[in-house]
């Protein structure tokens, strides 16, 4: 139980990494307040939990508002009288080069994955210094580390995640917050499935992403849930400003 009794948020919440990272840690016994836009799967989540023993609460928000971050953090605080852990997961991709992407996509790219952590960690910030420290992760992506083709919007988002939570450790190491990156690779997730059935030929472009890891398969959701349940734990109580691959091998090429 690493997270007995811990109040914690987690964005993007109702598929894919969230989800996992939300059945995870109310495994290991987190108070839980699961966010997304997507309503019904979010609330079916929070009944799956609660009915394995869990506790959590589902707060429909769009994290690309401030006022939004703010209410999920709010919520948080006043279900549980604190705020112990802050995961800034949701994240939208934008798989266009530069010149085919529009105003309206650009900024829903960067509110989503760059506004939205900056809006969630400035309104949790004080009220983890109040109670003596918290621990705040984001989810980047190996694209925050590496660039890749046709994706320069999503790139540039990912890479100020990572700036963010390196910068923000260096503010806060003394006082008692912590605050990492989870970085990762090519997941199977049911967006990355969509996307690729999406394509042309999508099971030449399933094989193309399986190809492309050193490790020689995709990930899973729920190894990036462990990999983010170690993060927020006790037992990573020395690591912070990390930004932490989960990617098979991808970026030590």
């Amino acid at each position: 139980m690493r997270l007995r009794d811990r109040a914690t948020v987690i964005t993007g919440a109702s598929a894919g990494i969230g989800r996992a990272c939300a059945l995870r840690f109310a495994r290991e016994g987190a108070r839980l307040v699961l966010a997304d836009v997507q309503g019904e799967p979010g609330e079916a989540l929070v009944r799956e939990i609660e009915s394995s023993g869990g506790t959590a609460c589902f707060v429909r928000a769009d994290v690309s508002r401030r006022a939004d971050n703010e209410l999920v953090v709010d919520a948080c605080v006043d279900r549980y009288g604190r705020l112990d852990v802050l995961f800034c997961n949701a994240g939208v991709n934008l798989p266009k080069q530069l010149p085919d992407s529009g105003d309206d996509e650009i900024a829903r790219v960067l509110g989503v994955n760059v506004l939205g952590p900056l809006y969630a960690a400035r309104r949790a910030i004080p009220i983890m210094l109040r109670q003596g420290g918290g621990t705040i992760l984001f989810t980047a992506s190996k694209t925050g580390l590496v660039a890749q083709t046709d994706s320069p919007v999503y790139c540039a988002t990912k890479g100020a995640v990572v700036m963010l939570a390196k910068a923000l450790a260096l503010d806060y190491a003394t006082r008692g917050i912590r605050l990492n990156a989870l970085c990762p690779g090519i997941i199977d997730t049911p967006m990355l499935r969509a996307f690729a059935d999406a394509m042309s030929d999508p099971d030449a472009a399933w094989a193309q992403y399986e190809a492309a890891q050193p490790i020689g398969r995709l990930g899973t959701a729920a190894e990036c849930a462990d990999a983010a349940l170690w993060l927020v734990s006790d037992e990573a109580s020395f690591v912070t400003g990390v930004a932490l691959p989960v990617d098979g091998g991808f970026t030590a090429m």
